[in-house]
């Protein structure tokens, strides 16, 4: 009885944290896991919230210490003081124009194309919880209800996912 309550606890587990990470996959594994309807529809939910929750606050505490230590391993690197780093890499001055990567570059066309809607629609589906969550981290932090609409969004997808798996 001990031997299959920790394996029933294992595969709960095992959903939960798909459901964190790479959420599409989650109401599948759910269901061949012999979870019922309305089950793979919760766990799956607190799996999602649960991961965007973590991970957009790791993301807050990724970008801080990004922000404090970038310079210093910079300027070791490159034998530059701390205040010459910080101006090249543009950490202290805001109103500096800043210079473009292909990466941001990308990271902007998504955020122009498909806005806070978009990213908080998109996340669960094709982006990924870690990263939807740090783009509304970094991008949409200081609106209240970024996490709200995120979780109802992982909601909806976990009922729409689930339905699609239970009717085919």
């Amino acid at each position: 009885m001990i031997i299959i309550t920790g394996i029933k606890v294992f595969k709960l587990l095992q959903i939960l944290l798909l459901s964190g990470i790479k959420f599409f996959f989650a109401p599948l594994i759910s269901v061949g896991y012999g979870y019922n309807y309305f089950q793979t529809i919760l766990i799956t939910s607190v799996g999602g919230i649960l991961g965007i929750l973590f991970f957009f606050f790791f993301s807050r505490w990724l970008i801080r210490q990004y922000n404090k230590f970038c310079p210093l391993i910079f300027a070791g690197f490159t034998g530059k003081s701390v205040d010459q780093a910080k101006r090249i890499l543009n950490c202290e001055a805001p109103d500096r124009k800043k210079k473009f990567s292909s990466k941001s570059r990308n990271l902007i066309k998504l955020r122009r194309k498909y806005g806070y809607l978009g990213i908080i629609i998109l996340t669960p589906i094709l982006l990924s919880i870690p990263i939807g969550a740090f783009l509304a981290q970094k991008y949409y932090s200081k609106r209240k209800s970024t996490l709200l609409y995120m979780s109802l969004s992982i909601a909806l997808w976990s009922f729409f996912i689930s339905s699609v798996y239970f009717l085919f």
